[in-house]
């Protein structure tokens, strides 16, 4: 005999199905509303295309995109069934008009095609190195990324060589321009690469969700830190990056290091390992003491023949490492000399002045212009002058 059912049994059952359907969760469709309305604080429309039509509801309607009827939206949410009316709806969780949605949707299914190709697993992430030498700077020369970068890093040492290499950070071109620039300065020995950019719309910020430019990033063998945006942007770019900065700023604060900090641990480090040679060396004399002392029933020459050599041995031992010692001192002066050279407070006071122009720091005469106002800074303050003449040797 067939099965009879009731309607409320049928509409369970088919309500069961939709729950287990996977494919009807968490998707996004793109199509044209109609008969949008709200009611209390829900939104009820169609979205359709040329063929067909399905209803929608939004529930909680404050903080989502009011779309036009006839406006083109792509909408995100899930398909649902409801058993008392027999009726099926897609709930939708978010709503954007169709350029910004297909925009990010497009997005994240590139991003989801590169994470299941492995181009943002952390296994590949190289280590960035603690005392960076060589760093060179992917940015655009009209903007202020340059200055905070390298403004943090000076404030700290003036051992980095820091070059700056300019690249468009938005438009067309611009993603294979920095492919271009990254592939050949992975190849010129820097220590890091920097790839920076300020904060900006996603339109302005796509070259940095290209996926060349991540394929280009992958494969540098030099290690890659993405600063691009502000706090709250991220893009492909940073998900493939060996280090994701937050700003620019906060780049610059990663990469720099306090050379006196460095000076004070050599220091301790010398320090300690003489204190812990000297200690070695009195346990030894200790030890050579009482292997003496067990002897004592050996004939008195035969002791004092092994205590003469016991005790030059150990004055060879000091003698030797006080002389290491001296050496290790002598050197480290030598580089603390070195590095005082460098200090730039210390070649003020000798004389020198730092030259900004309105762009900043000038370190050519090529830099400056006629009649351009300037500030002289000196060890014990500043002026203010005016150029009036400039003349290149070169």
């Amino acid at each position: 005999m067939q099965n009879i059912l009731s309607v409320t049994v049928l509409n369970s059952y088919i309500k069961n199905i939709f729950i287990a359907e996977e494919l009807l969760r968490d998707i996004s469709v793109v199509g044209e509303v109609s008969g949008f309305s709200i009611k209390g604080n829900n939104a009820f429309f169609d979205i359709k295309d040329e063929n067909c039509k399905i209803a929608c509801t939004c529930f909680g309607v404050k903080n989502i995109y009011m779309p036009k009827n006839g406006e083109a939206v792509v909408i995100f949410g899930s398909i649902d069934y409801w058993p008392k009316m027999g009726k099926i709806s897609f709930i939708a969780r978010s709503i954007k008009p169709v350029g910004e949605g297909a925009l990010a949707l497009k997005l994240e299914l590139l991003k989801k095609r590169l994470a299941e190709e492995g181009y943002f697993d952390e296994g590949h992430k190289k280590q960035i190195p603690p005392y960076p030498k060589r760093v060179c700077v992917l940015t655009s020369l009209a903007g202020a990324v340059r200055r905070d970068i390298v403004t943090t890093m000076r404030a700290k040492n003036s051992y980095t060589d820091i070059d700056i290499a300019d690249v468009p950070v938005q438009g067309a071109g611009a993603a294979a321009k920095i492919c271009e620039v990254l592939a050949r300065a992975d190849k010129q020995g820097y220590d890091v690469i920097v790839i920076a950019r300020g904060g900006g719309s996603m339109e302005e910020l796509m070259p940095f969700n290209d996926e060349n430019l991540v394929r280009a990033i992958y494969a540098a063998q030099t290690p890659v830190i993405s600063a691009v945006g502000h706090e709250t942007d991220y893009t492909l770019c940073d998900l493939v990056a060996d280090v994701r900065a937050a700003t620019p700023t906060a780049a610059g604060n990663m990469l720099a290091f306090d050379s006196r900090e460095i000076t004070a641990f050599i220091y301790d480090t010398i320090y300690s390992c003489k204190d812990r040679l000297e200690g070695k060396i009195a346990r030894m004399r200790s030890d050579l003491l009482h292997l003496s002392m067990r002897m004592s029933a050996r004939s008195r020459e035969s002791i004092a023949l092994a205590r003469s050599q016991v005790f030059g041995v150990a004055d060879k031992i000091s003698y030797s490492v006080k002389t290491n010692l001296k050496d290790m001192q002598a050197k480290l002066k030598q580089e603390v000399i070195r590095l005082k050279i460098l200090n730039p407070e210390n070649m003020l006071k000798r004389g020198y002045f730092i030259i900004h122009n309105k762009q900043g720091e000038v370190t050519r005469v090529a830099e400056l212009a006629c009649g351009e106002e300037i500030t002289l800074t000196g060890s014990d303050g500043r002026a203010s002058a005016v150029v009036k003449e400039v003349k290149n040797d070169v």
